[in-house]
């Protein structure tokens, strides 16, 4: 008997896409390669770490730019798992935000349009 992973499990609950930006993780074998699990909660928080429902599917970049976040003023990732995911979903929107600043800047040096 063969059991599907935590990971599979996930990827099959949230659609194959990233929780945070919406990005379909199952386009191409790239994207799939992309897909990660994520903590609502970190672990380093003293989280219930592992159980499905502390763990979704993101994408490198948004798993990355949330890092160890928790939203303030605090809100319960298992009694208002809606509202915590719309918390870090703005969190990130707003580093990738930043981030594309700065990749503005490195890819249109000297163009105002872009700074």
């Amino acid at each position: 008997m063969h059991t599907k992973s935590k990971f599979l499990l996930i990827f099959e609950r949230d659609q194959g896409r990233c929780v945070y930006c919406g990005l379909d993780l199952k386009a191409d074998f790239d994207r799939f390669m992309m897909a990660t699990e994520d903590h609502l909660f970190p672990g380093s928080q003293g989280s219930y770490a592992r159980d499905l429902d502390n763990l979704v599917l993101a994408c490198r970049t948004c798993n990355n730019l949330k890092g160890n976040f928790v939203p303030e003023p605090p809100i319960d990732p298992r009694t208002q798992r809606r509202q915590y995911i719309t918390a870090m979903r703005a969190f990130i929107m707003g580093r990738r935000a930043e981030r594309v600043k700065e990749f503005l800047k490195v890819t249109h040096p000297g163009m105002p349009d872009y700074q």
